[in-house]
């Protein structure tokens, strides 16, 4: 993917080094490191076409939108570490744009530190079959995560999608929404994780899990578990799976459009939470129509 008009600074990881890079801002990088110093935006491309296993770090320090996108064409294992240093902010956009029919390992470590307060959106949208490990550890005081992931399975498609925050601080915020959609015959399967230690008084873990189905061959699992070891503190999970309503896609079709068109424009809805995370026009352009495509149209 091209580096996109608005944003400020891109990386291009091809197969455990930076291959490419265009920088306006302070940011340093070596063959699997980057340190954000002060930078206004960042797109970073992961290319990976060859069968290995990676590592890439990235740290963060001030305010900074971030765009990572997924470029992966055969079977490969991706491990991140992402620290997010004291009072930085940081909207974050990860977009899998696969398109072959591979095996993937995602895993990333997500440290936030004192006062630090990071949203992101997960959009998984990939012709692959995916294994998608997400880790939140809160730290420090003050530290906050809000993560919203966008999962669709279709055809044959295997994806587990494992979402956990930990909160290893008092005073700590992490919140999960998470919606998937299934149809023909794949399987998707979501567990979503909040853990607070003792000792991390007045915390807030709060989930959802949510997935629909489109045909009767899918599986679909949402699973929420909350682990808590701490009396003072706010927790809650919720999780749904259930069948597209049927009475939404007769309304729709009653108004003159197709079932494939009522089927995205039901799927588009059910997405809405997550694209406000995406503060790019470019982006949402892209999301939209690589949603008409996977859904059918």
């Amino acid at each position: 993917m091209n580096q996109l008009k608005t944003i400020n600074n891109y990386l291009v990881f091809h197969n455990g080094t930076i291959e490419s890079q265009v920088c306006n801002d302070d940011i340093i990088f070596e063959k699997n490191n980057v340190t954000v110093k002060q930078a206004v935006s960042l797109q970073i491309v992961y290319l990976i076409d060859q069968e290995g296993e990676y590592q890439f770090d990235l740290n963060i320090n001030g305010e900074l939108e971030l765009i990572e996108i997924y470029d992966i064409k055969t079977d490969a294992v991706l491990n991140k570490k992402i620290s997010i240093y004291e009072n930085s902010k940081l909207l974050r956009y990860v977009d899998n744009q696969s398109i072959d029919n591979i095996k993937t390992k995602i895993s990333e470590d997500v440290a936030v530190a004192k006062n630090a307060d990071i949203r992101c959106a997960y959009v998984e949208l990939s012709n692959s079959n995916v294994d998608l490990d997400i880790n939140y550890s809160l730290n420090e005081p003050e530290a906050k995560a809000t993560v919203r992931l966008a999962s669709l399975a279709k055809k044959d498609e295997q994806k587990h999608v494992t979402i956990a925050i930990s909160h290893d601080a008092c005073y700590t915020t992490g919140i999960m929404d998470n919606y998937g959609v299934v149809k023909d015959a794949a399987s998707l399967v979501i567990d979503g994780i909040g853990t607070i230690h003792k000792g991390n008084h007045q915390s807030n873990s709060h989930q959802t899990n949510k997935i629909i189905v489109f045909d009767e061959k899918c599986n679909a699992k949402a699973n929420p578990y909350l682990y808590i070891d701490e009396y003072d503190v706010k927790a809650s999970h919720g999780a749904s799976v259930g069948k597209i309503d049927e009475n939404h896609l007769y309304y729709l079709q009653s108004r003159g459009l197709s079932r494939q068109e009522a089927m995205h424009l039901v799927t588009y809805g059910y997405f809405i939470p997550v694209l406000e995370f995406i503060d790019n026009d470019e982006l949402k352009d892209i999301f939209s129509q690589t949603l008409m495509e996977k859904v059918g149209l």
